[in-house]
């Protein structure tokens, strides 16, 4: 585990953005210019934070992902998203995005690189901030479809996005699978120029702690899992970016990209701020998931004991000898009719929880499925899982040992409860698969007659889990142009049932 010391910037990214040249060093009560260890502190605080938060996950990703359901207020729960929750989504990464475009910007000023030397290589601080962006970006693109974008190294007319200084406040949107190939481009290319005789960050770095061969290693990561997203919809690119990447990609769980919090109630991670600061109790684990881990559904059932990992994911809430799960979909009155739900572990709701980005567990499973479904990627990515969640040794030669082959259904299975905690990458994993197909979908019915109830969503047109989060309604009010043609480019427009480009399934 990390130790960190977070600093926080009392200013806007918009101000970072407009400022001028004051020299922080000569200047250290009163900085204009942000010091770029402090950007890419806040940047990836805000990444681990604000994306994985009880708007975002709590009632988003980690809801449409069926790891948790919500407990008394439901409509989330069928799709009904708050308008606050959508611009969370939107608004977030391009602030993140911001923050290490300024890095990258500092860097390279001859007025300013000097002084952001003092906080390590200014070219390492650069192609660290290239990878972040393109992982930032990935994000925004799974959520939503085309977006407004930018590339350090293929800067073109449809790439406008972060470019207010310049004038352009209404920015095009670049399309989905445009962004994808640049992404990879990015990637290899910041990878390929990062030095690894220097370091990174002296500070601020709470990945990586300025290890400059582990951020090589995420941005091959990286690459290796959004060639996975793209590998029904187009083989061959995803075998090209497979075959460059997998060599240099996690080799186990040192490598694994997380953000462990702060111990107070400031830098504490979301779950601390939900479930003790706020004193919430608005979150349990799914039904569905949790049939899936004591094998009652899904294709583990022949299994005699329990997947070990669930006392690891949550607590009982009281003297119950099982997790208790809540089924989901099914509206306020089913929910609240369960007594003595779960709740998330301790360890999760801890002020200084550690947030996965992307783990070696996930890029196992993906070599797996690269490479025909091979057993023993399937079995690492299992075994990977289970020491990540501190699993002794002993129930994972168990699990193990008892679990059946490696298949398509079996592998994805066991990929998606490894992402546990990753809701927008467990959500993308069920869109691009159908796996796993334990979940709830609209339709299913839950109870029995006559206290039988059904699955209906809440979102017009829309009877199936969610395929994309729409755009923003700043969007249409502020970029209507480029909104429109953004909508026209969605196979249903800008509705939750619109696909993104890679989700052929």
């Amino acid at each position: 585990m990390k130790t960190l010391k977070y600093i926080f910037i009392p200013v806007l990214t918009t101000a970072l953005l407009l400022s001028c040249d004051t020299d922080y060093i000569d200047n250290p009560d009163n900085p204009i210019v942000a010091p770029s260890n402090q950007l890419m502190n806040n940047a990836q605080f805000d990444l681990a934070y604000e994306l994985n938060d009880q708007w975002t996950a709590g009632r988003g990703t980690l809801g449409f992902a069926q790891y948790w359901a919500e407990t008394f207020y439901t409509n989330e729960n069928r799709y009904s998203i708050r308008t606050t929750q959508v611009d969370d989504f939107w608004e977030w990464p391009y602030r993140i995005l911001s923050d290490l475009k300024k890095v990258i910007e500092l860097n390279e000023d001859p007025e300013t690189m000097e002084n952001m030397a003092v906080f390590g290589d200014n070219n390492n601080q650069v192609q660290a901030s290239r990878i972040l962006m393109a992982f930032t970006f990935s994000k925004l693109v799974d959520l939503f479809g085309d977006i407004p974008y930018w590339s350090y190294g293929q800067q073109n007319d449809s790439f406008q996005a972060l470019q207010l200084e310049d004038g352009i406040n209404s920015p095009e949107y670049a399309s989905a699978e445009e962004i994808y190939n640049d992404i990879f481009n990015e990637l290899l290319d910041a990878a390929n120029k990062m030095n690894t005789s220097e370091v990174v960050f002296i500070s601020g770095d709470n990945i990586y702690n300025g290890d400059a061969a582990k951020w090589i290693k995420f941005a091959h990561s990286i690459r290796l899992r959004l060639a996975i997203h793209i590998s029904r919809q187009n083989p061959t690119l995803a075998q090209t970016i497979y075959n460059e990447s997998d060599s240099e990609a996690f080799t186990s769980n040192d490598d694994n990209a997380t953000l462990t919090f702060g111990n107070d109630d400031l830098t504490g991670g979301p779950w601390h701020q939900a479930f003790t600061v706020g004193a919430r109790r608005d979150f349990g684990p799914s039904l569905s998931f949790i049939d899936l881990l004591y094998n009652r559904t899904g294709p583990f059932s022949t299994l005699t004991d329990k997947d070990p990992r669930v006392d690891e994911f949550f607590d009982t809430r009281e003297e119950t000898a099982e997790v208790v799960g809540l089924p989901y979909g099914f509206g306020n009155a089913t929910a609240r009719a369960v007594e003595d739900e779960g709740i998330p572990d301790a360890n999760i709701i801890k002020a200084d929880f550690t947030q996965p980005l992307l783990t070696y567990s996930e890029i196992e499973f993906i070599r797996s499925e690269f490479d025909g479904w091979d057993q023993t990627h399937y079995l690492n990515g299992v075994d990977a899982s289970m020491q990540y969640w501190g699993i002794n040794s002993g129930d994972i030669s168990a699990y193990i040992d008892d679990l059946p082959a490696a298949s398509e259904e079996n592998v994805l299975t066991q990929k998606y409860i490894a992402l546990y905690m990753d809701g927008l990458e467990g959500w993308t994993e069920y869109r691009r698969t159908g796996f796993p197909n334990t979940l709830t979908v609209p339709g299913d019915t839950f109870g029995t007659p006559p206290n039988e109830v059904t699955f209906i969503t809440l979102v017009p047109g829309l009877n199936e889990i969610p395929k994309r989060i729409t755009y923003p309604q700043k969007e249409q009010l502020l970029n209507n142009s480029n909104w429109q043609d953004a909508k026209n480019n969605l196979d249903n427009g800008d509705e939750m049932f619109s696909t993104i480009f890679w989700d052929v399934n």
